[in-house]
């Protein structure tokens, strides 16, 4: 079939949608811009084709230059000849811009229209006081949603993130650091853990070893290694980040994935065994995730969601945000998820199978299986 595209002019704004890799400039465009994200990437497009999805890219320009841009990923539905719109940390536009905003707005709904989505969802990485994005994404039909259970597919909605200029760099992180972590940053050292950092296929291969034993270990899911073969291929393999492992002589002990787009690393993925707890090679492999983030012009480092914008210690989650509390990572709570419904008595339906799926139910988990893929 061949490439779609479609193109519309909006008083000088020409907006296209498209299927095409659109270059290089998109890449630019959304590293340097501050609501810029990775999700929003040609390599995260790169990696979803090869999970299920169908890339779409719509962007906005004024005369050469771009304006506004949405990565937006097509899911089919089995059986029904729809689908649903996804728009992962995104779209990427100056929301106090209300004539672009509305501009890629229109795009979108007729990208959405043309291809038989019943839904579009947005999560963009806009801070909650951002009042102005909410009326703004209002104002295009989108509703804000609280949604549960196994049927969601969007991003956490609180992260913890390092503003890592607001120190000057990693050696002023490391001064402000509680004294317990820097204790245990020396203490692995101490032990003789040494950090290797791997790029290499081999390394996803290992990784992805240790992921799904610890998993397996601490009774969690873990992603197939279909989807962390593609983050290597399109990601790791690309120069956008790279695997840490903690190693006890000629042992891996414990590893992290950090990845980087723009200003900002993200912590991905880790994978550790609770009897090396002792050596503390957590501590060290964050750590020095932090000074190589730095290193490559990073200024942002985000250890990603919590489960809570208010975490208690009684839950059995508490530990996650205790960890990156103690690397002095602050709670970024964003504006959440928007729907905009494009087919209501398919989104009424869908809403009825969410609803459904929120319980421990195993069909509800096999459903989700066949919708959203491995």
């Amino acid at each position: 079939m061949p490439p779609v595209s479609r193109e519309s002019d909006t008083a000088s704004l020409r907006a296209v949608a498209t299927a095409e890799d659109p270059g290089a400039r998109w890449d630019t465009f959304v590293a340097g811009h501050r609501c810029g994200h990775l999700m929003q990437s040609r390599a995260w497009a790169a990696v979803r084709a090869e999970t299920g999805w169908k890339p779409f890219f719509v962007s906005l320009a004024d005369q050469e230059a771009l304006r506004a841009a949405a990565l937006c990923l097509r899911l089919g539905i089995p059986g029904t000849g729809l689908g649903l719109l996804y728009l992962p940390r995104g779209p990427v536009v100056d929301w106090e811009d209300s004539r672009a905003v509305d501009a890629l707005g229109d795009a979108i709904r007729r990208l959405a229209a043309a291809e038989r989505a019943f839904l579009v969802q947005a999560d963009p990485p806009l801070p909650e006081s951002r009042l102005d994005a909410h009326a703004a994404l209002e104002r295009l039909g989108f509703r804000r949603q609280e949604k549960h259970g196994v049927f969601r597919v969007l991003q956490p909605r609180w992260v913890m993130r390092i503003p890592l200029d607001a120190y000057g760099g990693p050696d002023g992180l490391l001064a402000a650091l509680p004294h317990k972590t820097r204790y245990n940053i020396r203490l692995a050292e101490r032990k003789g853990l040494q950090v290797v950092s791997r790029v290499d296929e081999g390394a996803c291969r290992l990784f992805h070893d240790l992921l799904s034993r610890g998993a397996r270990a601490k009774g969690y899911p873990v992603r197939g290694f279909r989807y962390h073969a593609a983050l290597w291929r399109h990601c790791v393999r690309a120069g956008l980040g790279e695997y840490l492992f903690a190693q006890e002589g000629d042992e891996t002990i414990a590893a992290i994935q950090v990845l980087r787009f723009g200003a900002t690393a993200w912590y991905m993925y880790g994978a550790s065994a609770d009897r090396d707890r002792h050596l503390m090679p957590t501590y060290l492999l964050q750590w020095t995730g932090i000074r190589r983030a730095w290193e490559a012009g990073c200024r942002c480092y985000d250890m990603r969601g919590v489960y809570s914008r208010t975490p208690q210690p009684n839950h059995p989650d508490y530990g996650v945000y205790d960890f990156k509390r103690k690397f002095n990572a602050e709670m970024v709570s964003f504006v959440g998820e928007y729907d905009l419904v494009v087919r209501p008595s398919a989104y009424r339906v869908w809403r009825a199978l969410e609803r459904m799926a929120q319980g421990p139910a195993a069909w509800a988990l096999r459903l989700r299986q066949r919708v959203l893929g491995p």
